[in-house]
């Protein structure tokens, strides 16, 4: 499976909600992670089954209280919970004080997020920058997904964090434009900015900017939320994403390669020559 990093260069674009629905439509099992140092929103926003309130004890705190003997898939998911809905998630801390009892966890964390057997891993990130505590996550992840609007502070913003961030993570690089969906030029305009950067931005996404459809992610819904521009558009993201989650990247052949490198005849492992011991 995969770790999959939302976050934002500044403000608050909507990486929560973006992490929500995107979990909601997830094509394999998921966990979405509240990694925001700033403090969890889900716990306040969202509801367990039956209407319960979530345990904002059980989470990213009580996992780094528990996990510093190992962290496999069991222990991760001791600490999460689930949300109603079906969605399984991890709460982030309850205020920015509370990252300090994260010690040195960031970077284990981030790895075991992206070896997890059972499930993808949606981590929120929130805003995120060269000296961000949760830095690490984002370097661990296999794609790394920065959130933004159409506003001209939030692509100065997302642009300047790109340019820094690339030195710091060698992962498939993607970016969710939310935005009215009459706003197609808006959204082109953010697509030039990047094409003027020649970054490496793999993969562009226009999620719909749809109060409606982001009020059912925010416990005030009403109505048929599979009908909202927000699902309509989110349905073929989360789709498009899993499957680049899925895929092996240049490091994961490196890494294979290092293991069973070429002998001297030029076969490797995957030859028939090799299969047939010839």
């Amino acid at each position: 499976m995969a770790l999959v990093a939302l976050a934002s260069a500044k403000g608050s674009p909507g990486v929560t909600t973006a992490g929500l629905v995107l979990g909601a439509l997830w094509p394999r099992p998921v966990l979405l992670a509240e990694c925001d140092p700033a403090g969890s929103d889900v716990a306040i926003r969202m509801t367990a089954p039956g209407g319960q309130p979530l345990n904002s004890d059980r989470g990213l705190i009580s996992l780094a209280a528990a996990g510093r003997k190992g962290l496999g898939d069991d222990v991760i998911l001791a600490h999460s919970q689930q949300l109603d809905g079906g969605l399984d998630v991890m709460i982030g801390v309850r205020s920015a004080e509370q990252i300090g009892g994260m010690g040195g966890l960031w970077a284990p964390l981030g790895i075991s997020f992206n070896q997890m057997h059972s499930a993808d891993v949606l981590a929120d990130c929130g805003r995120i920058g060269p000296a961000s505590p949760q830095l690490p996550v984002v370097q661990a992840a296999r794609l790394v997904v920065m959130v933004c609007t159409a506003t001209g502070s939030s692509v100065a913003h997302l642009r300047e964090r790109l340019a820094s961030l690339v030195h710091h993570v060698d992962a498939q690089l993607g970016v969710i434009v939310v935005a009215d969906p009459k706003r197609r030029d808006g959204v082109k305009q953010v697509w030039s900015v990047l094409d003027a950067m020649s970054m490496p931005i793999q993969h562009r996404w226009h999620l719909a900017y749809d109060p409606v459809g982001a009020a059912f992610f925010d416990g005030r819904g009403h109505g048929r939320l599979d009908r909202t521009p927000l699902i309509r558009s989110a349905t073929d993201i989360a789709a498009e994403m899993a499957a680049v989650a899925a895929r092996p990247t240049q490091r994961d052949f490196d890494m294979a390669q290092a293991a069973f490198p070429q002998s001297e005849s030029g076969y490797g492992p995957a030859t028939d020559e090799w299969r047939d011991g010839r």
